[in-house]
C-alpha cells in the first residue's frame, strides 16, 4: 500500500481518532506531535505529513550533495534535519529566533540521529537584541508584529552578513513570516546559488514583494516557474 494513497489516508483518519503517537514520520524525518507551540492544528499537519509540505517538495527536488544549507526560521527542525540526513550535519546551519523552540529542535535532531549547527538568534543587520513577536502557533511568530495575540519578547540578534560570510551557504531556506523583505534588503548573497523562500502577502503588499523579487532577479537569480507552490518560491542562479 502506497504511503500517500487514498487507502493509507483513510487508515490515518481512523488512527487520528484513536491514537496519535508522540513521533510521526514526515518524508523520512521523525517529528514530534507534542511540545511548546505545537498546537492541535500543527499536530494534525504533522500526523498527516502535511507540515511544511510545499517547502519539503522544493528542497527535496533541488538539494544537491555539494550544497551548504542555511535555514533561517528553523521552527521545530524539520527541514534542517531532512537536509542533514541527505547531505550530512556538517553542511547544515539553522537559525531560530524563538527560544521556546530550541529544546524541540534538539529533540528532533536526536530522534533523527543528526546534529546540524543551530543557533538561537534572529539574523539582521548588526549585533545586539531585537523585539520578536511570539504567536500562539509558533510558525506565525516573527520580527513583524502581525496580530494582537502575540507576546513580545527580546531575542539575540546576530549579524546576517557575518553569518553568511562564515557559513558561505549555497542554498538558503528562508521562512521568517514577513521578515524576508528586510532579510533580502541587506543580505550579501555572494555564495548563494539557490533560494527557497516563503513570501507573506498577508503582511506585505504585492508591490513590496515584487521589489524584493526584482532585487534578487537583478542579482542573477531566476524564478523557477515549475516549482511555485502557492507563496513558497524557488530561485536559482
Amino acid at each position: 500500500m502506497r504511503r500517500r494513497s487514498r487507502t493509507a489516508r483513510r487508515i490515518k483518519k481512523l488512527l487520528w481518532r484513536v491514537h496519535v503517537p508522540g513521533w510521526v514520520d514526515n518524508h523520512g524525518v521523525l517529528l514530534p506531535t507534542e511540545g511548546p507551540g505545537i498546537s492541535a492544528g500543527i499536530r494534525k499537519q504533522i500526523f498527516f505529513s502535511e507540515y511544511e509540505d510545499k517547502e519539503i517538495e522544493i528542497v527535496s527536488r533541488r538539494l544537491a550533495s555539494d550544497d551548504v544549507v542555511m535555514e533561517v526560521g528553523a521552527g521545530i527542525g524539520f527541514l534542517s534535519a531532512y537536509c542533514a540526513k541527505r547531505i550530512g550535519s556538517d553542511r547544515v546551519f539553522a537559525y531560530e529566533a524563538n527560544p521556546a523552540l530550541m529544546e524541540v529542535i534538539a529533540a528532533t535532531y536526536r530522534a533523527n540521529g543528526v546534529a546540524p549547527s543551530v543557533r538561537n538568534a534572529l539574523l539582521a543587520q548588526g549585533e545586539g537584541s531585537r523585539e520578536f513577536h511570539v504567536e500562539p502557533e509558533f510558525w506565525a511568530s516573527s520580527s513583524v508584529q502581525a496580530s494582537g495575540a502575540a507576546t513580545t519578547i527580546r531575542v539575540p540578534q546576530a549579524d546576517l552578513n557575518a553569518e553568511l560570510a562564515r557559513v558561505r551557504p549555497s542554498f538558503l531556506i528562508v521562512d521568517i513570516e514577513g521578515g524576508e523583505v528586510e532579510f533580502f534588503e541587506v543580505a550579501n548573497l555572494a555564495s548563494v546559488r539557490k533560494i527557497c523562500v516563503e513570501t507573506h502577502p498577508a503582511i506585505h503588499s504585492s508591490a513590496v514583494l515584487s521589489r524584493m523579487l526584482g532585487r534578487l532577479i537583478g542579482q542573477g537569480f531566476a524564478l523557477d516557474f515549475t516549482l511555485m507552490r502557492k507563496h513558497v518560491l524557488f530561485l536559482s542562479r
